[in-house]
């Protein structure tokens, strides 16, 4: 999506999630051209970009891309909305959250990711790459924050800045 809204020239879905470490259940081989299929990550099933070999920088380096990603920490709604203000101007800004805290839903993994769209008084937009949810999502700075807290900054949980 962000390759997309910068006019960068994409390759497909399946390339950029190999790229990052994707990883699949068995089961799912059959819907994949190329992928990794093994014992099921301790963060769950998925992209690996805690990894360097799967970041997003490493992803940034190896396509030529003139991006890159730096995370940020923060728990605190009035620091998250300044945060967010000053820099959804000319960043685009992925947060890392716990989904089973921000959504009160079970997965198979506990971290997920969405591109931040907006944020309007108390309220993020959030735009959710997730196939079975709507795309767009509204969350409040209080439940983003405990969201992001639950996941913890060892697991990249935060705000991934790409500019």
């Amino acid at each position: 999506m962000i390759l997309l809204r910068r006019g960068i020239p994409l390759k497909s879905q399946e390339e950029i999630g190999y790229d990052l470490g994707l990883i699949v259940p068995q089961r799912y081989k059959k819907l994949f051209g190329k992928v990794r299929t093994g014992k099921r990550p301790k963060d769950g099933w998925g992209t690996q970009t805690g990894k360097l070999i799967y970041s997003l920088n490493n992803f940034f380096r190896k396509n030529r891309i003139n991006l890159k990603e730096e995370r940020s920490f923060l728990i605190k709604p009035k620091e998250i909305k300044e945060f967010l203000k000053k820099n959804l101007k000319d960043k685009d800004i992925i947060v890392c959250f716990d989904y089973k805290n921000l959504y009160h839903k079970q997965r198979d993994s506990r971290g997920h990711v969405s591109i931040i769209e907006n944020i309007e008084d108390d309220i993020v937009t959030l735009i959710d790459p997730e196939y079975r949810v709507p795309k767009y999502r509204n969350v409040s700075l209080e439940e983003i924050s405990k969201a992001i807290e639950s996941h913890g900054k060892e697991n990249g949980g935060g705000f991934w800045v790409i500019s």
